[in-house]
């Protein structure tokens, strides 16, 4: 049951205000917000339940606040309708935490409108979900030291002028050496930092019997929807395997 509600209307593009969601900068952090993470926000531990292009939802890990705190982005003709919900998963708590919670909707609203402003002259960085068969391929990173090891999505940055389409078909055959049909974005944008966001598109090898080759990377997997957690991914692509499991599922 919804109890408590605030809403603020903000101007900027839908992809960049649900970036947002994916920052722990909402939350006077730094880094990115995947599923599965933990925050703790007036006085109690939350673990992130869902981020997504329409919100952000957190459910209780025990702790004295038994709700859940909720997101949700609503494009308009005005702007992005941003409305922060707190709902009661067992008795209301006391009168000083309602306050506190009060407090903390109208913060997380305020914060999505204060980090939208700054991201909204982002540089966009293409990433490439190739699907085959019910399964994405994953590229593992040679370097810098800090990500040697980890995995990710192919893709990179686009050069001034370049669509996003042609980036990611040019990426794909630079990385890889293989042409890709390029299809719709996939989960929500990412936000890698306050110059740049991480854009995810759907595709598919042009010729399906086509063999991408790891040219800048150590190795290629190809992963299943149950196998999307076996590799360590890099921060901001552990984001979007909630998305990928969708699409692998769906596909």
């Amino acid at each position: 049951m919804t109890l408590l509600r605030t809403t603020r209307l903000v101007d900027a593009p839908p992809r960049v205000v649900s970036a947002v969601l994916t920052e722990r900068a909402l939350f006077g952090g730094a880094g990115v917000l995947a599923p599965g993470d933990e925050q703790v926000l007036a006085g109690g531990r939350f673990r992130v339940a869902e981020v997504a292009v329409d919100g952000l939802r957190l459910v209780p890990v025990g702790g004295p606040l038994p709700v859940e705190l909720r997101v949700r982005l609503a494009p308009t003709a005005a702007g992005v309708l941003v409305t922060g919900t707190v709902a009661a998963r067992a008795a209301w708590p006391g009168l000083v935490r309602r306050r506190a919670l009060l407090d903390l909707l109208a913060s997380i609203v305020d914060g999505v409108a204060r980090r939208a402003e700054v991201l909204a002259d982002a540089a966009i960085v293409v990433g490439t979900a190739i699907v085959r068969e019910r399964a994405v391929l994953a590229q593992q990173r040679a370097y810098p030291p800090d990500a040697a090891g980890k995995w990710e999505l192919p893709g990179g940055r686009i050069e001034p002028g370049e669509p996003d389409v042609d980036a990611v078909r040019r990426e794909c055959v630079e990385e890889l050496g293989v042409d890709v049909r390029v299809g719709e974005p996939v989960g929500p944008d990412v936000a890698l930092n306050d110059r740049m966001l991480l854009r995810v598109y759907r595709a598919e090898l042009t010729e399906p019997d086509a063999v991408p080759h790891p040219r800048d990377h150590q190795a290629l997997r190809w992963l299943t929807a149950g196998r999307l957690g076996s590799v360590d991914w890099l921060p901001a692509d552990r984001v979007l395997l909630p998305a990928l499991r969708r699409l692998l599922t769906d596909h």
